[in-house]
């Protein structure tokens, strides 16, 4: 944190651009601002230019790490479990990023209060023709799920 002293390296990281890059990442830990803390993750991820006389390299490392760790996960990033397939994976099914995506938007019409947003998805979805592939969904779940989700947008 302040005050890092970093072994000169015969090759390592430009000292300017090092020292610019974590006072930022100090001034984002000081402030409660998250635009600026996910900002400077961001910057802190750049890769830092290596010249002659620079700073130790595993050094700094060591320090953008414990900058990243203290300003903690950006909300933005955090992970999103899917969960399990919804489909079986067989052989020969429906392509799998078709059917994703139609049940998605159907699945967004429905919580709209627009009916013309649910007749719209409902009609865009009993008209799916998904291809096949290998691989793919198992047709008889997608047909289920796809006959309940027209059910929901009734």
């Amino acid at each position: 944190m302040p005050g890092d002293a970093f072994e000169i390296a015969l090759r390592g990281y430009d000292r300017f651009q090092v020292d610019r890059v974590l006072a930022r990442a100090d001034a984002a830990l000081a402030s409660s601002d998250e635009e600026l803390r996910s900002a400077t993750r961001e910057l802190l991820k750049e890769d830092f230019t290596i010249v002659l006389r620079g700073y130790d390299r595993a050094s700094v490392h060591a320090a953008v790490q414990q900058r990243l760790t203290a300003l903690g996960p950006d909300p933005a990033e955090r992970p999103h479990n899917p969960g399990p397939a919804p489909f079986r994976v067989v052989g020969r099914g429906y392509d799998r990023a078709r059917v994703d995506a139609a049940l998605a938007r159907a699945e967004a019409a429905t919580h709209s209060d627009d009916a013309a947003t649910r007749y719209t998805a409902r009609k865009a979805l009993r008209a799916a023709d998904f291809p096949i592939r290998l691989r793919g969904y198992d047709r008889a779940e997608v047909d289920r799920a796809v006959a309940e989700a027209v059910h929901r947008l009734s």
